[in-house]
């Protein structure tokens, strides 16, 4: 396996946390978007947005893809910059299908929105270890963003089926 794995615990983690992510953010988002409407289909795509961009970092960060600091950089920049958009398109029993949300969003909005600042946050910091260049530090980086990723679709969408 690649060097940036020197220790188990963290290359254990690493690779669960993408393999959550990639599986909820990017799989189910094409079978989901073909009819939804209105401000699901707007934050459908905002995620199905963010799902792509933590596939292309993942892919450079365990070795399918050149490791591109530049490319992870401008795709952190991007997860950052929508993430504040996230809360805004969840507005009150907007649950109507392909809906994926649970209605413990609304009843637990402090912690959901809190989840997209820590997401913005944890993008934000990913942008500036990606400046640097140092792959370790951005794999650390990354697992960090993922962790927030899964926290929010394991307590706020639905599972599947």
């Amino acid at each position: 396996m690649s060097k940036i794995f020197k220790f188990n615990g963290l290359r254990l983690v690493f690779v669960g946390v993408v393999g959550v992510c990639l599986v909820l953010m990017v799989g189910q988002s094409a079978m989901a978007h073909g009819n939804a409407t209105g401000v699901v289909k707007q934050r459908m795509d905002l995620m199905s947005g963010i799902g792509k961009k933590m596939k292309s970092i993942a892919a450079m960060v365990k070795g399918k893809a050149p490791f591109n600091p530049e490319s992870i950089g401008l795709d952190a920049a991007g997860i950052g910059q929508v993430s504040p958009e996230i809360k805004t398109l969840f507005p009150a029993g907007s649950l109507h299908k392909p809906s994926e949300a649970l209605p413990v969003i609304w009843d637990d909005w402090e912690r959901f929105t809190s989840l997209t600042v820590r997401l913005e946050t944890e993008a934000n910091n990913l942008q500036a270890a990606a400046l640097q260049g140092d792959k370790k530090a951005v794999t650390r980086q990354f697992v960090s963003l993922g962790k927030v990723c899964s926290s929010c679709h394991t307590d706020f969408r639905k599972k599947k089926e």
